[in-house]
This record gives C-alpha cells, sequence and structure tokens, in this order.
C-alpha cells in the first residue's frame, strides 16, 4: 500500500521540479546551442572590435583627482534614482510577475504564500544584480582603460569592483520594491522619501561644498576605494535583501493576477520585436494614465488643421510623470555629451539610446495613427501623406526638451560654446532621436506582403538576420545623431573651428532627418517599386 500524496509546500516543490524537468526535456538544444553559437560568435566579436576602437586618451592627474571626488557621488546619484523607480514599482504593484496558474491555484491553496513568493522574489533579485553586474564591470573596463599604467589598481580590479556595485545597485531596485509593497507604504509617502533621496544625493553632486550623499558609499566601492563606509553599505545590502525576501508573502493577489497578464503580453511583444506594444504595456504596468484635462488650452489658429489639432491635443493631456521622465532622458543625453567632451567616447552611444526613448514619448500621436490603420486608409488622403503631417509637432515638440539638456550641459560644463553646442549639436540629435522614433513606429504599418511574410522565405540564418538588423537600425539612427560631437572631439584637438564643424555635422544630421521624413511619405510606393523590381525577373524568365 503506498503512502497518501503529500499535500503542502513539499507538493509545490515536487511540481516545479516536474514542470522545470518537463520544459528542459522539451528544449531542442541543437538549436539552442547554435542560437547560442552564433550570438556568442557576432556579439563577442562586435564587442571585442568596438572596446578596441575606443582609444581615448589616459586621465590626467587632474581628472584623476576629479574621478576618485565626483565619480563615488555620482554613482550614489544613479543608485538613488534607482531605489526610486524601485519604490515606484512597488507602489504600482511590482516588481514580482509570477505565472497566472500559480496566482490563481498555488496562491489560493492553503499553504505559506510567503514559501510561495520567496523563491520567484529572490530569482527576480538575482537576475537584477547580474544585469547590475554586467552593466558595472562595464562601465569599469572603460574607466579602467583610462587609467595610467603606474595606477595603483589595475583593470581587472575596476572591473571587479565596479561589477560588485553594479549588483548592488541592481539588487536596490528590487529590494526597494518588495518593501515598498510588503510594507504596504502610501504611494505619495514613496515619492517624498524617493525624491528626497535622489534631491539629496543630487545636491552633493552639483554641490561641490555638499557633504556626500546617503548612496555615496557604494560609488566608493565602485571605485576600488575598499573601507569603512564601503564594507557598511555592502553589509546593508545584504541585510535589506534579507528583509526584503521576508516581507515577500505580503504581496496583494490582484496585483499580482493584474501583473501576471500584462507581463506574459509584455514577453510576447518581446518575442514580435514589438517596441510599440513594449511601451503601451510598460505604461499600463507603471498605472500611466492620460490626463483627463489638457495642460493648455488649443489656439484657435492651430485648429484649423486636423492633423497639427490632433498631435496638440495628444501631446497636451501628457501626465506629469511622463513629462518629468521625457526631461529626465533630456538630462542624461546631455550628461552623455559632456561625458564625451570630457573624453569618454561611448558617451554617445548612452546619448543617442536616451534620445531614442525619449522620442518614442513625443511621437505619440502618430503612434496612435499606426495603431488605428482601418481609420487612416478610410480618410481622403494617402497614407504617406497623413504620416508625414504628424512629424511636424513631435519635432517642434523636443525643443523644450533640448533647452533642459542645453542647461544640465552648462552646469556640467559653464563655458559659452556649451550654448552654441545645445543648439547646433543638441537639436539635431533630438531630431535623430525622434527620427529613429518615427522609423520603428511606421515600420508597423500593416503591409499585405511586409517584413513578417517576406522572412517566411528566406533560409532562418537569413531571417534571423534580418530580424536583428530591423530591430537595431531605429536606435543606430538616434545613435548617429549623437556621434557629432566624438567629431567635435577630435575636431577640438586638431585645433580646427568648433562652430564651422558643429555647423557641418548639423547639416548632415539635418540630411539624416529629411531622408527619413521622405520615406515616411514615399514609403508605399518604395515597396511597391521593389516588390515590381523583384516580379520582373522572375516573369522574364517564365516567358
Amino acid at each position: 500500500m503506498t503512502d497518501a500524496t503529500t499535500t503542502g509546500l513539499p507538493a509545490l516543490r515536487e511540481m516545479r521540479t516536474d514542470r522545470r524537468r518537463r520544459r528542459v526535456a522539451e528544449i531542442e538544444w541543437f538549436d539552442a546551442l547554435y542560437r547560442v553559437y552564433l550570438a556568442a560568435l557576432i556579439g563577442g566579436f562586435v564587442a571585442i572590435f568596438l572596446s578596441e576602437q575606443v582609444k581615448d586618451a589616459p586621465f590626467t592627474a587632474s581628472q584623476i583627482d576629479a574621478v576618485m571626488h565626483d565619480g563615488p557621488r555620482v554613482a550614489g546619484l544613479i543608485i538613488a534614482v534607482t531605489i526610486f523607480l524601485g519604490l515606484r514599482s512597488g507602489a504600482n504593484g511590482g516588481p514580482l510577475s509570477i505565472e497566472d496558474a500559480e496566482v490563481r491555484h498555488v496562491l489560493l491553496a492553503p499553504v505559506d504564500r510567503g514559501a510561495v513568493l520567496r523563491r520567484p522574489a529572490a530569482q527576480r533579485l538575482r537576475t537584477l544584480a547580474f544585469v547590475g553586474a554586467i552593466a558595472g564591470g562595464a562601465a569599469g573596463l572603460l574607466v579602467g582603460k583610462r587609467m595610467p599604467a603606474d595606477w595603483e589598481t589595475s583593470r581587472a580590479g575596476f572591473v571587479i569592483v565596479a561589477a560588485v556595485a553594479g549588483a548592488i545597485t541592481g539588487a536596490a531596485f528590487v529590494i526597494a520594491a518588495l518593501l515598498a509593497h510588503g510594507l504596504r507604504v502610501h504611494r505619495a509617502v514613496l515619492t517624498l522619501v524617493g525624491g528626497g533621496l535622489v534631491c539629496w544625493q543630487a545636491a552633493s553632486v552639483f554641490a561641490p561644498s555638499h557633504p556626500a550623499g546617503p548612496f555615496t558609499a557604494v560609488g566608493l566601492l565602485g571605485l576600488d576605494r575598499l573601507g569603512a563606509a564601503a564594507a557598511s553599505a555592502l553589509a546593508l545590502s545584504l541585510a535589506l535583501a534579507a528583509v526584503a525576501l521576508l516581507v515577500a508573502g505580503r504581496m496583494r493577489i490582484e496585483a499580482l493576477a493584474r501583473r501576471s497578464a500584462l507581463v506574459s503580453q509584455l514577453k510576447f511583444a518581446v518575442t514580435m520585436q514589438d517596441i510599440r506594444t513594449v511601451v503601451l504595456l510598460r505604461r499600463q504596468l507603471g498605472q500611466e494614465h492620460m490626463r483627463a484635462r489638457a495642460w493648455f488650452p488649443l489656439p484657435r489658429v492651430l485648429r484649423r488643421d486636423p492633423v497639427t489639432a490632433r498631435c496638440m491635443r495628444s501631446l497636451a493631456r501628457f501626465p506629469l510623470r511622463r513629462i518629468l521622465r521625457m526631461a529626465f532622458l533630456a538630462a542624461v543625453a546631455a550628461a552623455g555629451m559632456v561625458a564625451v567632451w570630457r573624453g569618454t567616447t561611448p558617451g554617445f552611444v548612452v546619448s543617442g539610446l536616451a534620445a531614442f526613448l525619449l522620442g518614442l514619448d513625443v511621437i505619440e500621436p502618430l503612434s496612435q495613427e499606426v495603431d488605428r490603420p482601418d481609420r487612416t486608409d478610410a480618410l481622403p488622403t494617402e497614407r504617406g501623406l497623413l504620416l508625414a503631417r504628424h512629424l511636424l509637432v513631435p519635432a517642434l515638440a523636443t525643443l523644450p526638451f533640448v533647452v533642459i539638456g542645453g542647461a544640465v550641459a552648462f552646469v556640467l560644463e559653464p563655458h559659452g560654446m556649451t550654448i552654441v553646442a545645445a543648439v547646433l549639436v543638441g537639436i539635431p540629435a533630438a531630431l535623430a532621436g525622434v527620427c529613429g522614433a518615427v522609423i520603428n513606429a511606421v515600420r508597423g504599418a500593416p503591409d499585405p506582403l511586409g517584413d513578417a511574410n517576406a522572412g517566411l522565405y528566406m533560409p532562418p540564418e537569413m531571417s534571423g538576420m534580418g530580424t536583428v538588423i530591423r530591430t537595431a537600425w531605429p536606435p543606430f539612427v538616434s545613435v548617429l545623431g549623437s556621434s557629432p560631437m566624438a567629431v567635435l572631439v577630435r575636431a577640438h584637438d586638431n585645433g580646427e573651428n568648433l562652430p564651422a564643424v558643429m555647423l557641418r555635422t548639423a547639416l548632415g544630421v539635418g540630411v539624416l532627418c529629411f531622408l527619413v521624413a521622405g520615406w515616411v511619405r514615399q514609403r508605399d510606393a518604395i515597396r511597391q517599386w521593389f516588390r515590381n523590381a523583384q516580379k520582373m525577373p522572375s516573369s522574364g524568365g517564365n516567358t
């Protein structure tokens, strides 16, 4: 006679083990290893090639002193912003997202909820700590390459300690979110506390006479300045992680059910490379809704053109958190430009990606037009012309954020040439960010024989490579718009006229933006011509 089946936590562990075993058994190992091989080969080659192309000059003695004094404060500001985002995520029901079956069956079963949720919480903590370690290690590698050869710390030492600091930063997001949700703190209190921590740390960055902020100790750890403060920060992080795992059982089932449904859709959208759907689902996860009342009334002059009025009404209802996020992205883009000017060439990549994310928010009216193709095709206007008319207002809407970025750049580099660069470099970079976002949005417009069906007639290697290129092309255009800053640094080193170089690069980026606008206008005609060109050889061969 066999024993009765156990119920409770032992049964849960057995079911999880069995499910993992089945998932592993269904994996096609040859295909998986082949994909890993291609990813490692291509990704490793690209990483090594780009790393060798970055040949920035070593830090001078004054720059080393600035890095050692300001670097920990800047790293502390990054972790302060991360904690603020974690607190907001906890207020919105995050950060856990488990499968819908576990929410509906396991969490409603007579088992300890804390024991059920502790494992996915630990997995989430481990994942973000790993991602943070990768980002921190990459930053440590860039800093280590610019340190003189006789510096007391080796490049490997910079990478290791920066990876540890990055792991703490990544884990801080999950810890803050779990504590905020588990302790059931009101959203307004969390916003006030998180904003206060960010302002405190920011004051230590922008005011040299200000004492160190609350998270400077983590920055000291990232620069290999191990001491009592850095050791205390590491010990405090481990203690808070333990407390966060203990309160994981207080997660609300309603929030978990909502997040599980949205995250499953988000994963599918990521698989399909549908960035527009990813953006919309992220807004739903953050409970970000448009304002019921506009920030400003629409002038009567702008109401004459329906497209302009449509765009202005959409932008006028942006929620405050979205506007603040866009201002933050503008500040990050400006900081990346300043980093390039100070000798860190890869900073223009950060600036371009920030401009791309800013553009995704600015082109919201155009994205909504693309989301409703039936209404667009029902209008007595050619689709390409209608979409092209949606470009003017988003382009003008970036100007206030260019002013914000220029102000941040002037604070970091208080020179008259900074204002000139904000106009001749900042405006084209912002427009290139909008162009990258426009390419990403317009390529999702319906097409009967578009990219999705074209891949069915191609080998897997070619189809996969085409998918990678189509996915990377929009942010590449945005990054290309920020690259003139690196050209400007080379021109300064060669003693050239900087305003003239800025004007030439601005014209180059302007031509790129003009080509993107022309592509939006003639996209359907270009595709029809390309299909006809493909059919001509085959029809000639058949006759």
